[in-house]
Formats: structure tokens, C-alpha cells, sequence
């Protein structure tokens, strides 16, 4: 499923993220790279055992920062249906 026609940016404090979105099958899923010092990241969203749906990194490991741009990235979207 494609969303993004292109790469964008998104801001959170101060913290520019460039974003791309990737080409893997049957996943919603996002490169990231940070204008800080902050390693780049994969996020993908998913489903867990329960059905819920979920943003995680790949590979795991920085789930909380995979949270925090999977909603923004939500938000981004969701701003752009209105």
C-alpha cells in the first residue's frame, strides 16, 4: 500500500526527520532519518497476537521512538485527508 507520492519532512522539537516510505509487501513501513545525532530507523506498522495494530522498529529495539513517529506519521496523514 502506497501513502507517500514522495519523501517528506516532519519536525518534533526541534528535530528534523526526513521520511521515506518503503516498498515491502503486506507492511506499512518508513525509513527515518533524523537531522540529530540519532541513528536512522525502519518502522513498520503491524498487528499483534490480539489483532491490535502497532508501530515497532525493525529490528526491534526502539519501540518507544518507533511509537512516537508511527503517530506523528498518523497524524501527517490524517492532516493531509481533511
Amino acid at each position: 500500500m502506497t501513502l507517500a507520492e514522495k519523501p517528506f519532512q516532519l519536525e518534533l522539537n526541534g528535530v528534523l526527520m526526513d521520511i521515506t516510505e518503503l516498498s515491502i509487501p503486506n507492511y506499512t513501513a518508513f525509513r527515518v532519518v533524523f537531522s540529530s545525532a540519532r541513528q536512522p530507523m525502519v518502522l513498520a506498522r503491524t498487528k499483534d497476537a490480539e489483532k491490535n495494530v502497532f508501530w515497532t522498529s525493525i529490528p526491534e529495539g526502539r519501540q518507544n521512538e518507533a511509537e512516537g513517529v508511527g503517530k506523528l506519521i498518523d497524524e501527517y496523514f490524517k492532516s493531509k485527508k481533511d
